[in-house]
């Protein structure tokens, strides 16, 4: 090779470098990984007190760890507190922005309803992706409700058996930050591979994790109600579910919420439109906005009206 054209290619490759590493951060949002955190209760957190930008997209996580605006534990006179616990259908995935989500179009949602004019809603996400009964109902046993006094629980089918794992390696969160957009794309690959070779190798039977999710539910239902919160069971669909595909889970969680008295909101009711969805199971923003529209007043009816405290 000519050495004097080692500088030209020198500089050419650093330019293709330069060139990728912009497209990737600013044209597609790569670089800022929204990160979590190993906990010996509840298997992982989302960091808190964080903002990313990941596929445009901001993600912004509170003190308390959930996906929204900060909040005090203890709401105002004028202020009603709802939980929504479950996982990346409520958390929305990064490919939502942080106003798209269901718990944030629920908030307007409820805020516009006459029954409840001039109460400041807040709308609280207690919701990681890949959280199950388990998960969640460790997180609310540390936590508490932070003053809720209405919680919706979102489950879908496999919320059944979506228990702990063993391997942290396999969590859809990374545990420490990308130093370049190249390196996040890099890294999201390998991930991607990963999880498909893992394909819950160390799971433990069906039944076990059934027992175990139907446990969760119980202990979330008991310290929702020990804590003078109005719980409400919702059943989240799939595309494949409301196309007659599968069978659906529904009537497995209709039994547990009759045994405990828990009325049943079924998302099912929803009709959802092409686009709604993003996946089999993540709705892309239009359909979050019907699913809040759908919930708002059901729950509502469940919140004391501001003009009445």
């Amino acid at each position: 090779m000519n050495r004097p054209a080692l500088p030209y290619l020198a500089a050419i490759a650093a330019f293709a470098l330069v060139a990728a590493e912009c497209a990737l951060r600013w044209g597609i949002g790569l670089g800022d990984p929204p990160l979590a955190r190993l906990d010996r209760a509840t298997e992982y957190e989302l960091v808190p007190s964080a903002t990313y930008r990941r596929w445009g997209n901001t993600i912004s996580i509170n003190a308390n760890g959930m996906r929204a605006p900060e909040n005090p534990d203890t709401p105002a006179s004028d202020e009603r507190h709802l939980l929504l616990i479950g996982d990346s259908v409520v958390y929305g995935g990064h490919f939502l922005d942080q106003t798209e989500t269901i718990s944030a179009q629920l908030r307007h949602a409820l805020e516009a309803d006459p029954d409840l004019d001039g109460c400041n809603v807040r709308v609280l996400p207690m919701a990681v992706s890949s959280w199950g009964p388990v998960n969640q109902s460790a997180f609310l046993a540390e936590r508490g409700t932070f003053g809720s006094s209405v919680a919706g629980i979102v489950v879908s089918a496999h919320d059944l058996y979506d228990v702990p794992q063993t391997a942290s390696d396999i969590l859809p969160y990374r545990q420490a930050p990308s130093w370049s957009a190249i390196g996040d794309a890099v890294q999201a690959v390998i991930e991607r591979k990963e999880q498909a070779a893992y394909a819950g190798a160390d799971l433990a039977p069906l039944e076990a994790r059934e027992r175990q999710s139907l446990e969760a539910l119980d202990r979330m239902a008991r310290m929702l109600r020990d804590q003078g919160v109005h719980p409400f069971l919702i059943y989240h669909p799939t595309q494949q579910e409301r196309g007659g595909t599968v069978k659906p889970a529904k009537a497995r969680f209709a039994q547990w919420s009759r045994g405990q008295g828990i009325s049943l909101i079924d998302l099912g009711d929803v009709r959802m439109q092409v686009g709604d969805y993003r996946d089999d199971i993540h709705p892309a923003a239009p359909g979050a906005g019907r699913i809040a529209h759908h919930l708002a007043p059901v729950l509502a009816t469940a919140l004391q009206p501001c003009n009445d405290s």
